[in-house]
């Protein structure tokens, strides 16, 4: 029989050594426990605060008390599309752990959702056997192209009072009045009208007197007095140019201009048209000032989506409007198609003394 050669001290040793000792702890920084991981990893993390940078971004524009320069013009006017987008990224942060940013965008969520919800919540109204109410109307003629005998068929349905038409042309202005316009409204007075540019029309059922065509904006935003059941009511046709990057400028000025027309004006007043701006531009909100009303946010059935229409992109801006003066309800809004347009038309009733 051959004995093992080695002596105790080597076979121990062995033994020392084999698989089934203990081995020494691998040198090198500990792995993280699976409990501290965040789900989703650093590019989803990334994405996250891209995305709620955006949000929160957008909340910070909203809230800034000057909107005279690019980019902050173009881009107010989708405040209320930020609302779904900041409850996504808030809820979506939460679920994967990053708590900071859902508290941040839970907070622009609150603040975005402060601004949206009054356009919801249903006014006064105007009662069916009411008196002085006046019907308006605001047509966009998109540089004349508009069809201008379902403009006229649209006053009728409407049994409309006052109808202003902005982007307006004389060869439109022609064919309004063969599609029977005069019939319906005999009243009219307009501003730069055929001079090589678009301007802006008023007709009326009843009388419009003390007219004002001052060409003192690019469009022309004409303003006569109509009279509603003994009360003189100032209306005007309110078309500034479009806040476009290379006239913000502009666009500033006309609506300074229109808010301080507006204001020094002593006569009830109703202003209709293409504003070019939306409720979240602070040069619109100064335009109501303490004074006027803008009715689609006072009649609260939601937001006036009006501008752009058969285009490639959904109708996403609200730019036309009715602004009525203090004190005065407003009820029947209706936004209506115009075809070729790139404008909803708004018709809204007033009620000028409640």
């Amino acid at each position: 029989m051959t004995g093992d050669s080695r002596t105790t001290g080597e076979i121990a040793a062995s033994t020392a050594e084999s698989p089934s000792s203990p081995t020494t702890p691998p040198v090198g920084p500990t792995p993280a426990p699976a409990a501290r991981r965040r789900p989703g990893g650093r590019a989803v993390g990334l994405v996250l605060w891209v995305v709620g940078g955006l949000v929160l971004a957008m909340t910070l524009v909203r809230a800034v008390p000057y909107d005279g320069v690019t980019p902050l013009a173009q881009v107010v006017g989708v405040t209320p599309w930020v609302v779904p987008l900041a409850l996504l990224v808030a809820a979506t942060a939460l679920v994967l752990r990053r708590r900071f940013l859902a508290i941040l965008c839970a907070v622009a969520l609150v603040v975005q959702v402060a601004w949206v919800a009054p356009f919801f919540v249903p006014g006064q109204g105007i009662e069916a056997d009411a008196q002085g109410t006046l019907r308006v109307l605001t047509v966009n003629a998109y540089f004349g192209q508009a069809d201008a005998a379902a403009v006229v068929r649209m006053v009728r349905d409407q049994e409309a009072d006052v109808l202003a038409v902005v982007e307006l042309t004389a060869d439109f202005h022609d064919r309004l009045e063969s599609a029977g316009l005069e019939a319906v409204m005999p009243h009219h007075v307009d501003a730069k009208v055929g001079t090589g540019s678009p301007g802006s029309g008023l007709w009326s059922k009843t009388a419009l007197t003390d007219p004002d065509t001052t060409e003192w904006s690019t469009f022309a935003m004409p303003a006569a007095t109509v009279d509603v059941d003994g009360t003189p009511v100032r209306v005007t046709a309110v078309h500034p140019v479009p806040p476009l990057p290379e006239i913000t400028g502009v666009w500033h000025q006309e609506m300074a201009d229109l808010a301080r027309r507006a204001h020094d004006e002593p006569l009830p007043q109703v202003l209709l048209g293409d504003f070019n701006s939306t409720y979240d531009h602070a040069s619109f909100r100064a335009v109501l000032g303490d004074r006027f009303h803008d009715a689609t946010r006072t009649a609260g059935r939601g937001l006036n989506l009006s501008w752009p229409v058969g285009e490639r992109v959904p109708t996403f801006l609200d730019l036309d409007h009715v602004v009525v003066d203090e004190g005065m309800r407003v009820d029947d809004l209706e936004s209506l198609v115009v075809p070729g347009s790139d404008h909803r038309a708004l018709a809204v009733t007033v009620q000028v003394a409640p």
